[in-house]
């Protein structure tokens, strides 16, 4: 027993060393890992507004990523030149807007004018106003934060954005999405 108590006390010594060697060896190259995640951080982000209005694919808005609709869902076509979006009722989310239109699946509801600006929490704010079915409307939807997922319907991958949409003074909490 004597000897077992003698043989342990220098291997938990070894050990020990071992532990404080290899922590001082990963701390030599830690610095390099903090200046690199450091640059990262400090990388410029791709503005959200711009990234909605640049994409040339439909923008699903929606109450969730697999809620069920009998009268279809709102999708947005964006177009950056002209300040306007296009809405169309379609049966469910496509790959692409090219996909929608092949299945003849773009019914459209009608064009409105769109400003973008920031409220006081910096958030983007899409104010959109014109006519839908020839009724006049506006609604406001405030961009809040990221979102992904996967409508299980068409098996496709999206992302985007939790939104605050109001529409005609309702506002509801909503996802606006496009496929990855």
């Amino acid at each position: 027993m004597k000897k077992f108590k003698f043989l342990m006390v220098p291997i938990f010594v070894l050990a020990t060393i071992m532990v404080i060697l290899s922590g001082c060896g990963s701390k030599t190259s830690s610095p390099n890992k903090e200046s690199s995640q450091a640059s990262m951080q400090n990388a410029p982000s791709q503005n959200i507004s711009e990234k909605i209005v640049s994409n040339n694919d439909l923008w699903y808005m929606n109450g969730s990523f697999n809620a069920k609709s009998h009268s279809g869902y709102d999708a947005y076509k964006f177009d950056k030149n002209s300040k306007t979006v296009t809405i169309y009722s379609v049966s469910k989310f496509h790959q692409s807007y090219s996909a929608a239109q092949k299945a003849g699946d773009l019914n459209k509801q009608g064009t409105l004018k769109y400003t973008v600006a920031k409220n006081s929490k910096n958030q983007p704010v899409f104010t959109m106003k014109g006519k839908l079915s020839d009724i006049p409307m506006s609604q406001k939807v405030i961009v809040k934060g990221t979102v992904s997922g996967k409508n299980k319907a068409t098996n496709l991958s999206v992302s985007g954005y939790k939104v605050a949409r109001n529409l005609d003074g309702d506002t509801t909490q909503q996802i606006f999405v496009t496929p990855k």
